[in-house]
């Protein structure tokens, strides 16, 4: 899996996690696409910047095909719960 980090805010123990676990890890804005998007400080919407790049929006055989990433806000999140999130491809529900 391709997951894209918020940058600068002690998920760097995390990052290592995931890439321990065999996925592609790497922070919002190095221009790649990605399946999952963690970020840990929702006001700043750091997650616009991801697959807005020409590899993730080019044309496909399908114009109704689906992308994107599933959004995971890692607050007051331990690193067992981000793993089943991403590992399940399901986040809890907000009620």
């Amino acid at each position: 899996m391709n997951i894209a980090i918020q940058r600068g805010l002690g998920l760097d123990s995390l990052k290592s996690t995931l890439q321990g676990l065999g996925h592609n890890v790497f922070y919002i804005g190095e221009n790649q696409a990605a399946d999952a998007v963690l970020y840990n400080e929702p006001d700043t919407h750091p997650y616009y910047d991801v697959n807005n790049i020409p590899s993730a929006t080019a044309s496909v055989a399908d114009e109704n095909a689906a992308y994107g990433a599933l959004l995971v806000n890692v607050s007051n999140k331990t690193e067992d719960e981000i793993v089943r999130i991403l590992t399940s491809r399901v986040y809890s529900p907000l009620f």
